[in-house]
């Protein structure tokens, strides 16, 4: 199939070679050389806060192999953790390790994937690489997957902030008996999404959430630490006990594999890292962040599931965070104020697809749209999304859909077709390896969708 360009497309084990050797050869799309003016360095910072960023831009450069793993984990990292426990215990220990090892590869590839596809085609979005690749209409069906993943994304970022505010509502004293029913945790997370949310989505442009992403990490990082200390002190040396298994069977451990598909789900953000890659886009570069980044992940999923479903075993909630009395335990408190504020960052990047897809459905263009209409719109849309989430039966639905309806799409079967559909691809162009490894991942893909689904919606609402 011809691409939108008209440079001629490179024989496919030129692009399998990338991965072996990409230092030898530039990028498809980056050979013409800069040819901007360089006037001369900035001058240095006057204030303390602009020295102290300058710095942390040396170290973490913008563009970067570690600005890219961060990013890619701060996408990842957040609302999945907190449902991580209650996985395992529906899964079983070992049978969870097993997914999340299983997805860890798959994400990877699918990155990887996704990179030969930019590389080849030079389209910088889904939606121009589904209307490029797949033809008028592609784009909106394509869009409109990634839409939904990012609706259902924040409805559980919405659902997550109740689950941090119920239990300090429920263990401090003089708590009014409102505010610890459903409608009083509903009335404060409304009160959040006006108050924080509201105001962080209204501006068009969101520059300022790109520094937040090694501080959500941080935060992350925290959380876990925070689990497996109160394993240690608490539940830990209890060993395995009441219904705790390391596999389980029926549709309870189907079940679990939606939210594994979720907590890997950072195929989103794959164009913009992409092309932001200093000196030049690298596919290399691409697959060496997914695997620190993703590595560390599922390091960080797995210490919490374990340490957590030991912790609390049969009593293991949804959320672990409905487990804890933050109260008691101050350090388990400032984690919770970690866990909200990223939270709120996760969902004002989220919000970013999902403004966009709209805009690029009625064709309103972001910088000429009255600011009137712009706000009018952030109101209707985000408060949609904040109904959603405080109706929510529990946030393990939201995280469990996602994962099965549009994971399955963004992780395994988009990647595979679009770099399927880039032309000059089959087994003799890629290799037996890349053949097996694409058509397993549209067969995965196809699993993780229909069981998946129908797994979350048994195990909600009928199970």
């Amino acid at each position: 199939m011809s691409t939108p360009s008209d440079k001629p497309l490179p024989n496919q084990l030129e692009v399998e070679d990338v991965l072996l050797d990409v230092g030898k050869r530039e990028p498809v799309l980056w050979e013409e050389p800069d040819t901007r003016v360089v006037e001369g360095p900035p001058p240095p910072p006057a204030t303390r806060l602009g020295r102290a960023m300058d710095r942390f831009l040396k170290v973490v450069p913008p563009g970067g192999l570690i600005a890219n793993c961060f990013q890619l984990g701060s996408c990842t990292l957040g609302g999945a953790i907190i449902s991580m426990p209650d996985s395992f215990r529906t899964s079983g220990i070992g049978m969870a390790v097993i997914y999340l090892v299983i997805m860890y590869a798959v994400t990877v590839y699918s990155m990887t994937q996704l990179g030969f596809a930019m590389r080849i085609t030079g389209l910088d979005s889904y939606e121009t690489m589904g209307r490029g690749l797949f033809g008028r209409g592609g784009d909106y069906f394509v869009g409109a997957v990634m839409f939904i993943s990012c609706v259902g994304t924040a409805v559980g970022f919405v659902s997550a902030m109740g689950s941090l505010l119920r239990p300090v509502l429920q263990k401090a004293e003089g708590t009014p008996e409102y505010l610890k029913s459903d409608m009083g945790v509903r009335l404060l997370q409304t009160l959040i999404w006006l108050v924080l949310l509201l105001p962080a989505v209204i501006p068009k442009r969101l520059n300022s959430i790109r520094y937040i992403a090694v501080v959500g990490v941080v935060m992350v990082l925290y959380f876990t630490f925070t689990i497996v200390v109160h394993s240690a002190q608490n539940g830990l040396h209890k060993g395995m006990r009441g219904e705790m298994a390391f596999f389980t069977s029926g549709n309870t451990a189907i079940y679990a594999l939606s939210v594994f598909v979720f907590a890997f789900l950072c195929q989103t953000i794959t164009y913009p890292v992409y092309y932001e890659m200093q000196p030049n886009p690298s596919v290399k570069q691409l697959t060496m962040a997914s695997i620190i980044s993703m590595g560390m992940c599922t390091v960080l999923y797995i210490l919490a599931g374990v340490f957590g479903y030991f912790d609390f075993a049969d009593d293991i909630q949804p959320s672990i965070m409905d487990n804890y009395d933050p109260l008691s335990t101050p350090y388990m408190m400032v984690s919770f104020v970690g866990m909200l504020i990223k939270i709120v960052a996760a969902f004002c990047a989220n919000w970013v697809c999902i403004r966009n897809y709209i805009y690029y459905v009625f064709r309103w263009n972001l910088a000429t749209t009255p600011y009137w209409l712009h706000t009018l719109f952030c109101v209707v849309v985000s408060g949609i999304i904040l109904v959603a989430g405080i109706f929510i039966p529990k946030v393990t639905l939201a995280f469990g859909l996602v994962g099965a309806l549009t994971g399955g799409f963004m992780s395994f079967i988009f990647p595979a077709l679009f770099w399927m559909y880039c032309g000059n691809w089959s087994l003799k162009t890629v290799g037996l390896g890349h053949w097996l490894a694409t058509y397993f991942m549209l067969l995965g893909g196809v699993i993780a969708i229909v069981w998946g689904t129908i797994a979350t919606i048994y195990d909600t609402f009928i199970g």
